[in-house]
């Protein structure tokens, strides 16, 4: 049993991967949520999960989560203990591969450091022969029995491109129908993994254990998981998950040329958003995307002031920003873009130069984050250096609330007002954006059948937009729909 301790409208694909490459070794898989949208403490677990479990009987459960979600997935690992005394409980996720021992302590058998697909199938084989080489596992911690804390570290990631997730083990078309993949459009979106890994060294993100290089997806087999979605789920776009997609002209090229080729196949015109960096990307790229049905990019700007990125050590230069727009104008490419604020050392004038930057370039949509000290990050290591952070478990790690976890000495009023001076220059854009595109009317169709049964929540949605308030809106934009349609069959 593969547990994601937190619903949310993002299917949990590394955990649907695992399950796949478990179902090729001739296991039974269940993949099941512990709690419904968000934790708090003392939340109950979904009442569906607990009986599947009690059914499944599970040998093995696994559970991976995030930083942001440590709090339900150490609430979820205890329960499970309670409840399965006798079955093997392994953790795994960037939290657990920073926190192993702490997470071992919360009644877990084994953590996964790093990518979890070649250490699970290593255990599984491990196990079948009487534990006989378990220290001996890359990326595989563990407590032996003299209490001792065994770890071997995986020098490379080794794990499987070539697997198609377990989609028929979640309730994907409820992930699909939720149409929250691609901000600005109301499309029936599925999932899709075409690379794997990074190469930016950006302080606030990259993590060592789970590998600083760029692997690729084989494209027949990325082509092959497009096929599968199509065959069994109606759905209009791919959001492609990569951290890098827009980087190696050729592979790009490609990739779009097959991706019309599939459009033909099915006789249905498809869409997909992917990832691009404003020093990668090519007239090319561009011209190839936008015959092939590209509807959005997500570029990492994080800010106008180069002194900023340095301090963040992305790589980046401010001035590939404005040309790489200027390529994207007028071809019908929405642009969602980042932006990262509340850093130490940042002063007014870098904000203001992101707001400059933000009217020049015109992007469709714009997001800002504080920055967040996540663990395994080396932005992490520096906080705590410096004071700046105290020990993880007096901290939550989600960057749209993370006010001054960094720089306690400017008030949160201040922080604020710098996320709605940037949000301001392009939040008409985001909203009016949707009123040219044909999905438009679905969207208000769907509006009014949440408006009579929660009348006052879509008031308040209303409220939130002409009042310019993006994070309500946003918010609970996500909560009615996905209330609407993800939670619909679950509850």
């Amino acid at each position: 049993a593969f547990i994601y301790p937190v619903m949310s409208f993002v299917p949990p694909i590394g955990l649907m991967l695992l399950a796949s490459l478990m179902e090729q070794l001739g296991k039974q898989v269940i993949v099941e949520p512990m709690f419904y949208r968000r934790y708090q403490e003392g939340d109950m677990p979904a009442p569906k999960t607990l009986k599947k479990l009690r059914d499944f009987k599970p040998d093995m459960i696994g559970v991976g989560f995030l930083s942001a979600d440590w709090t339900a997935g150490k609430a979820s690992l205890k329960i499970l203990r309670s409840m399965f005394g006798h079955s093997l409980i392994v953790a795994g996720g960037r939290h657990a591969s920073n926190f192993p021992q702490e997470v071992l302590s919360w009644g877990t058998d084994f953590v996964v450091i790093g990518e979890g697909e070649t250490a699970m199938k290593e255990l599984l084989e491990a196990l079948e022969r009487n534990h006989a080489v378990l220290a001996e596992i890359p990326g595989l911690a563990f407590r032996n029995p003299q209490g001792v804390f065994s770890f071997k570290p995986r020098p490379v990631e080794t794990a499987p491109l070539d697997v198609t997730p377990a989609y028929h083990l979640v309730p994907y078309q409820n992930f699909i129908n939720t149409r929250l993949a691609i901000v600005g459009r109301y499309l029936k979106s599925g999932w899709l993994e075409t690379s794997r890994g990074c190469f930016s060294k950006c302080i606030y993100c990259r993590d060592e254990k789970f590998g600083s290089h760029l692997r690729w997806r084989h494209l027949d087999v990325v082509m092959e998981d497009i096929r599968v979605q199509l065959r069994n789920y109606d759905l209009d776009t791919f959001y492609i998950i990569d951290d890098m997609f827009a980087v190696k002209e050729k592979r790009v090229i490609e990739f779009c040329k097959r991706f019309e080729d599939i459009q033909n196949e099915f006789q249905k015109k498809l869409y997909f958003t992917a990832t691009a960096r404003t020093d990668t990307l090519t007239p090319l790229m561009v011209e190839a995307m936008t015959k092939a049905g590209c509807t959005q990019l997500s570029i990492g700007v994080e800010s106008g002031s180069q002194r900023i990125h340095e301090i963040l050590k992305t790589g980046k230069k401010v001035d590939t920003i404005r040309p790489a727009f200027s390529m994207l104008r007028g071809t019908g490419i929405d642009t969602f873009i980042n932006i990262i604020i509340a850093i130490p050392g940042e002063e007014e004038e870098d904000i203001q130069k992101s707001v400059d930057l933000l009217k020049q370039i015109k992007p469709t949509t714009v997001s800002v984050s504080f920055l967040t000290p996540y663990p395994g990050t080396p932005l992490y290591g520096l906080a705590l250096e410096k004071g700046w952070i105290t020990e993880h478990n007096s901290m939550t790690f989600r960057h749209s609330d993370n006010f001054s976890q960094l720089q306690q000495s400017v008030p949160q009023n201040v922080f604020d007002e710098r996320k709605e001076r940037l949000y301001q220059t392009s939040f008409r854009n985001t909203v009016f954006n949707i009123l040219y595109r044909k999905e438009f009317f679905e969207l208000i169709a769907d509006m009014i059948l949440v408006f009579v049964k929660r009348p006052h929540l879509i008031l308040h949605l209303f409220k939130s937009i002409m009042n310019m308030k993006v994070d309500d809106f946003k918010e609970m934009y996500r909560e009615l729909l996905a209330e609407e349609h993800l939670l619909r069959d679950c509850v």
